[in-house]
């Protein structure tokens, strides 16, 4: 199989799948055995590398960036377009994750979700009332409903976006309440908020897209009716 289809010059399934999903494998291999492979690089660097305790995060972060970047251009250069979520998931990682490393301050890093979901609501929200149906849009001509179904759909993203936003804010306010989040200092409740951010965001979209099946399967056997 091609990793893009030739017609309409969508990335493939397993494509697509390393696009979503390499960045996020690299953050988890980097944050929790980063200390393990630390040494072992430094080894054959020929210099002592070591991560101390609480740095786990900005190490993460450092092999995150790059990591998505690749995964962003690849897409980009395949699909020959930027897709409107992809373009705020990218500049919002950019520049949350620049200043993390910058001013050495996890905070910026523990809102990323809020603030992707946050931009993510305001973009469909935006297009609706502009006209435009980005979700339509994103899925580029593979599903075929009737304009009223999209902004049915859209509505439920939003609200399903705002959700998420605030479920990461109380998430990671909650587990980081005794720590010093402007500081590189150890936070047991850290590795339980990244389980929930890169795990637990994971399965709770694939459970809601998956609630949204009926209603899609439905309105697109009326629109090719």
């Amino acid at each position: 199989m091609s990793e893009v289809t030739s017609a309409n010059q969508r990335l493939s399934g397993r494509a697509k799948f390393l696009v979503d999903f390499g960045p996020l494998l690299v953050f988890l291999i980097a944050y929790f055995f980063g200390d393990r492979l630390a040494p072992i690089f430094g080894a054959a660097l020929g210099r002592a590398w070591e991560i101390a305790e609480g740095e786990e995060m900005f190490l993460a972060v450092a092999a995150f960036l790059p990591a998505f970047a690749i995964a962003f251009v690849y897409s980009v250069w395949r699909e020959r377009r930027i897709a409107p979520m992809l373009a705020v998931s990218g500049v919002t990682v950019g520049i949350l994750g620049t200043l993390t490393l910058v001013l050495h301050n996890k905070t910026f890093f523990y809102m990323k979700p809020t603030i992707v979901y946050a931009l993510f609501a305001m973009a469909l929200t935006g297009g609706l009332m502009t006209g435009r149906n980005f979700l339509k849009t994103l899925f580029d001509g593979a599903l075929h409903m009737e304009d009223a179904a999209w902004r049915i759909l859209t509505k439920r993203y939003v609200w399903f976006f705002i959700a998420l936003g605030i479920a990461n804010e109380v998430a990671w306010r909650w587990l980081m309440r005794d720590c010093d989040v402007a500081a590189s200092a150890a936070c047991a409740g850290e590795p339980v908020w990244v389980n929930i951010k890169v795990w637990g965001f994971t399965i709770v979209n694939l459970v809601f897209a998956g609630l949204q099946a009926p209603f899609i399967m439905k309105h697109a056997k009326e629109a090719a009716a």
